[in-house]
C-alpha cells in the first residue's frame, strides 16, 4: 500500500477507535423537599452509576433518606455488581465514621430480577419489604454495621443540607444510623450490549419500605451512545495527519 494511503487509513482508524468514556445519561426527580439524581455511564466494559441526594433540606426522619433507585435497561443485558463507594463522608449523628471514597459495598445491594414500580433492576441500602437480601450485596463478605444484609437506613444517602445534630433517635432513627452524605458511586460488569438510551422506568425510593416516599426520574440529557476518544487516540490521529502533510510537502519539493 502506498505511504499516502497507509497514513489516511491510520488516521481514519484512530478517529474511529472506541473511546474509554461514553456520555453519561442522567435522570432527576423531586417531590416536596426531596430531590435526587442518578447518572449512568458506560466505562469500557463496565457501567458506572452515581446516585445522589440533591435536596438542601435537613434530614430529620427516615423517609427523607434516599435508599434506592429502580430502573430498566432493556432486554439482553445483565449486570454483575462490583463495588459501591461513598461519594461523601459517612456519619452517625454528629460523628464521622469514614471519609469520602470509602468502600460501602457490604451495605448496598443489587437485584436484576425484581419487580418494583414496573422496573426489573434495583440498587438499595435497605431490604425494602424483603425485596433485597444478604446475597444481593455488592460484597457479601463485607459488613460495616448491623446485620450482614441491606437493613434499615444504614448507609442510605442524606442531603448536602443535612444538619447532623438533628433527627429522630432510638432504634432505626436517622441520628443513630450510619448514613452517607451526598452520593454513592456503583460499578458493574456488563454482559450483553449496553445501550444507555434504552434506560427507562427510573424511580427514586426513600425510607425503608416501598410505601414510603418515591417518585419517578425524568431524563436530563441523552447521547448515551456517543463516545469521547482518549487523548492517546487523538494524538495518534494527529500524528498520522501530520505525516500525511509532510509526505505531500516532500512530493511537491
Amino acid at each position: 500500500m502506498p505511504m499516502k494511503k497507509k497514513l489516511i487509513a491510520l488516521a481514519l482508524a484512530a478517529c474511529g477507535a472506541a473511546g474509554a468514556w461514553a456520555t453519561p445519561v442522567s435522570f432527576s426527580g423531586s417531590q416536596r423537599n426531596l430531590s435526587a439524581t442518578v447518572s449512568f455511564e458506560n466505562v469500557g466494559n463496565q457501567l458506572r452509576v452515581v446516585l445522589s441526594n440533591t435536596s438542601q433540606a435537613d434530614v430529620r426522619v427516615a423517609d427523607q433518606v434516599l435508599t434506592a433507585v429502580f430502573f430498566d435497561l432493556g432486554g439482553g443485558v445483565s449486570l454483575t455488581p462490583v463495588s459501591a463507594i461513598s461519594g461523601g463522608a459517612t456519619y452517625m449523628g454528629r460523628d464521622k465514621v469514614s471519609d469520602a471514597g470509602s468502600n460501602v459495598s457490604g451495605e448496598w445491594a443489587f437485584d436484576g430480577a425484581i419487580l418494583a414500580y414496573g422496573a426489573h433492576m434495583g440498587i438499595s441500602s435497605s431490604a425494602l419489604d424483603s425485596l433485597f437480601g444478604a446475597k444481593d450485596r455488592f460484597d457479601v463478605n463485607s459488613n460495616l454495621y448491623g446485620p450482614p444484609s441491606p437493613d434499615g437506613l444504614q448507609y442510605g444517602i442524606t442531603s448536602p443540607g443535612d444538619d447532623r445534630s438533628t433527627g429522630t433517635k432510638g432504634n432505626g432513627g436517622v441520628f443513630n444510623s450510619p448514613l452517607t452524605s451526598g452520593s454513592v458511586v456503583f460499578l458493574f460488569d456488563v454482559t450483553g450490549t449496553l445501550d444507555l438510551n434504552a434506560l427507562s422506568k427510573i424511580t427514586f425510593q426513600y425510607g425503608t419500605a416501598l410505601g414510603e416516599p418515591n417518585f419517578t426520574g425524568t431524563l436530563d440529557n441523552g447521547g448515551g451512545g456517543s463516545e469521547v476518544p482518549e487523548p492517546a487516540t487523538l494524538a495518534l490521529a494527529g500524528s498520522a495527519l501530520l505525516g500525511l502533510a509532510a509526505a505531500r510537502r516532500r512530493r511537491r519539493g
